[in-house]
């Protein structure tokens, strides 16, 4: 029996005063087309609507000629399938609330997957036309339905007036001999055909809206590949891929790639909702096992919003909650919920072990590589576009290696799985157009952890692939200019050819040029070392400069309104007290600019004799407001040692030293907070600078790391910080920076010896 239908968004209303909406069909067109990016994620979407239809198996057919206007894509399914009522209701009804009110599937309890009701009307951004088939096990009929997509094209046409074809018929496709079939093609059925093929979907798709080529099956079996986790409970949920015989390589089971079996370093685990960590870190071509576990805590001692995400491990966690509030734990602690991760990583410098594997060659192993990287999220077990996509990372990752080369990992060495549920994560909610999740503070706590742990993995790596590299075959000179000398050549020369006196002051004269160059060299550095801690000093004068101006503004406002009503008798006493408000508040600001003034572009003069316990003192200024809000106890030499130095090198050294401790020192409990800084004068042109604080110290198995340039135990630390301090030490004033073992503070005690600096 056919049936034309009328889909019609209008109800009748007896007040004549009512209105309604009435949109145009075009509306349907744009919700597959607009929503839907690309006709891989149109794919995706529909698979899942098989998954949530109960559906154990998949087929994905591509049907030649594959070029526009022509050639058909089905997608076959054994899901419990669609009445005709649900056919000409909820199925043909935009944003249904259908999946949001039964969250689990009717018969296997699966989680639903799609929740706005869009992802059916993908079927418009594939091709021209659909006919779906579909069938219940309980009816003894199939539906039949036919969609013309061009029909939604026509701007005359209001919704209403769309006319779709459905029928109910004897099954000649989802039963025994039919279309049904393909799902168990090359299977050995143990039960009888009648009863496992009598109920499923089947969206015939005719008409293709674009031509496919082989870079487009290759993103589809890539994205198919990730649609479900590969460790995921679904082992019941099976997708197949057939295409044309000239795109057979792509015809197969979809299955997570062999190439993620085979990692050198992972790092696996779970994160509570109250942000509680277990983590197992493994290094794979030494066994190493690292057990981690602790709490992630916001720290938001920082100025204003700028806050900072710790890992802190179980025994930090302890100390610090023993001082905290209820109340102040829950406004820091994460809002993600709980998740589990698991990241898989690669050297790509050295993948034998894979070629070893696989049979495969460097290149195909790397291009392989290059499909599969990228940190993928899954929620219910299947994913959320686009993370994890080659061009998405969502984590920064690229960008935060190119600061940091030797030390950073980037996107193409790694293979991660964040899994994610509606229930435990509701914060974590698609954006209207199904891709990505809505950008809030739920989110930005999964990309702070994901990029902790991964630092995790980078304290752990870098040292083994240092160990690794070849070894140098000189010893390294102390000093970054030190070796630019010609003093032993001279002595060689005048030893065996002491009448050479031509030669002699050809070295003498080439010498002098070097340390000429190698001055004009020291200045540019120093210019670029000022830069480092440019942001820093763009912060202090944002946040000390906008209290005094905003008083002064209201000051000169207030004083002008009184001028102006001239309603007091002693006016000039008034503005007298005005005034002096301006001056105290212009002074404030005057005394930050005496701060950054050492670290201002202008060419500086000679270095001065300066008294350094108070260019120590301003530079610990400039962290006022973070020692305070973090309760730090620091105590200042009470000496005066005056000396020859440049006030900005002196000042670097310190804001180096103390960004550093400021960020460790969150890691203590509050009372614990406490620095020292120590001056001594060991002879007339050397003096001793200790800087020490009450952090966590430096690990062991980090201690001959630390100088070296780009390393860092923060998750974003730069690693410039003791390398700048370890160039002005030794290049400018011939000193030294070293770690002591000390017992001054429990933390971190650093040693600079300063030796006289020359003008």
């Amino acid at each position: 029996m056919k049936k034309m239908n009328n889909i019609s968004f209008n109800k009748s209303d007896p007040n004549p005063n009512s209105n309604f909406f009435r949109p145009r069909a075009r509306i349907m067109r744009t919700l597959g087309s607009e929503l839907i990016s690309s006709e891989s994620v149109a794919l995706l979407e529909l698979v899942k609507n098989s998954f949530d239809a109960d559906a154990t198996k998949v087929l994905i057919r591509f049907i030649e000629p594959l070029d526009q206007g022509t050639g058909i894509i089905e997608i076959i399914d054994n899901g419990h399938g669609m009445s005709i009522k649900t056919i000409q209701t909820a199925w043909m009804e935009p944003a249904t609330d259908n999946k949001r009110k039964n969250k689990k599937s009717e018969i296997l309890n699966r989680i639903m997957l799609g929740e706005k009701g869009i992802g059916r009307f993908a079927c418009s951004r594939l091709t021209q036309e659909l006919e779906l088939i579909t069938k219940r096990e309980s009816d003894n009929f199939e539906n039949y339905a036919l969609f013309d997509w061009g029909q939604f094209d026509n701007e005359e046409l209001y919704l209403d007036e769309i006319k779709v074809l459905t029928e109910e018929r004897k099954p000649i496709e989802i039963c025994s001999g039919g279309s049904i079939d393909e799902l168990y093609k090359n299977e050995i059925v143990t039960t009888f055909k009648s009863e496992i093929h009598n109920h499923g979907t089947i969206l015939r798709m005719n008409k293709l809206n674009k031509t496919w080529s082989k870079s487009e099956f290759q993103d589809l079996q890539r994205d198919l590949s990730r649609l479900i986790s590969p460790f995921s409970q679904f082992s019941d949920f099976q997708i197949r891929l057939e295409l044309p015989m000239q795109f057979s390589e792509f015809s197969k089971e979809v299955t997570s790639p062999e190439i993620i079996k085979y990692p050198h370093y992972s790092i696996k685990g779970e994160v509570t909702g109250e942000g509680n960590y277990k983590f197992k870190l493994r290094v794979y071509a030494s066994g190493l096992v690292k057990d981690l576990s602790g709490l992630f805590l916001w720290n938001d001692n920082k100025k204003d919003t700028d806050m900072e995400l710790l890992m802190l491990s179980s025994q930090q966690a302890d100390n610090l909650l023993k001082s905290m509030s209820k109340d102040e734990f829950t406004s820091k602690k994460i809002q993600t919920g709980p998740f589990e991760i698991e990241v898989r990583i690669w050297d790509r410098d050295d993948l034998g072990n894979i070629i070893q594997k696989t049979n495969s060659v460097i290149k195909d192993v790397r291009r392989d590589l290059d499909a599969v990287a990228g940190i993928n999220i899954y929620r219910d077990g299947f994913r959320v576009l686009p993370y994890g996509e080659p061009k998405d990372d969502w984590l920064r990752l690229d960008i935060r290696r190119v600061q940091k080369p030797t030390f950073h990992l980037s996107n193409n060495q790694i293979v991660g799985f964040v899994s994610i549920s509606s229930d435990n994560n509701p914060l974590l909610k698609d954006q209207s157009n199904r891709e990505g999740l809505d950008e809030n503070h739920a989110l930005e706590d999964l990309r702070q952890i994901m990029v902790l742990l991964l630092n995790q993995v980078e304290l752990i790596r870098y040292p083994l692939r240092k160990r690794n590299a070849q070894k140098p075959t000189f010893k390294p000179v102390q000093g970054l200019f030190n070796a630019l000398s010609l003093e032993r050549i001279r002595e060689q020369i005048a030893t065996k050819y002491p009448k050479d006196s031509e030669t002699q002051q050809l070295l003498t004269e080439t010498q002098q040029i070097l340390n000429n160059q190698v001055d004009e060299i020291q200045i540019v550095i120093g210019r670029y070392q000022r830069l480092a801690t440019l942001g820093t000093l763009i912060d202090v004068i944002l946040h000390d400069g906008r209290h005094p101006l905003a008083s002064i503004i209201k000051q000169a406002i207030l004083g002008q309104e009184e001028i102006e009503n001239n309603k007091f008798e002693n006016l000039t006493q008034t503005l007298q007290k005005r005034f002096v408000k301006i001056e105290e508040q212009s002074n404030i600001l005057d005394s930050t600019f005496d701060k950054i003034e050492p670290f201002s572009g202008r060419r500086r003069g000679q270095p001065s004799q300066l008294y350094i316990e108070q260019v120590i003192k301003n530079a610990i200024e400039v962290y006022r407001y973070e020692i305070k809000k973090m309760g730090i106890e620091i105590s200042l030499p009470q000496s005066e040692t005056l000396v020859r130095i440049d006030q900005a090198e002196i000042q670097q050294i310190i804001l180096n030293l103390l960004q550093n401790s400021l960020y460790w020192l969150g890691f203590v409990e509050k009372k614990e907070r406490k620095i020292v800084i120590k001056i001594n004068r060991l002879n007339e042109d050397q003096i001793e600078l200790i800087f020490a604080d009450s952090g966590p110290g430096v690990s062991p198995e980090y201690k001959d790391m630390i100088f070296d340039p780009y390393f860092s135990t923060k998750p974003n630390g730069a690693g410039l910080g003791l390398a700048i301090i370890g160039e002005i030490v030794t290049d400018i004033y011939n000193g030294t920076l070293e770690l002591l073992d000390s017992d001054i503070l429990k933390g971190a005690v650093f040693r600079i010896i300063l030796n006289k600096r020359g003008g």
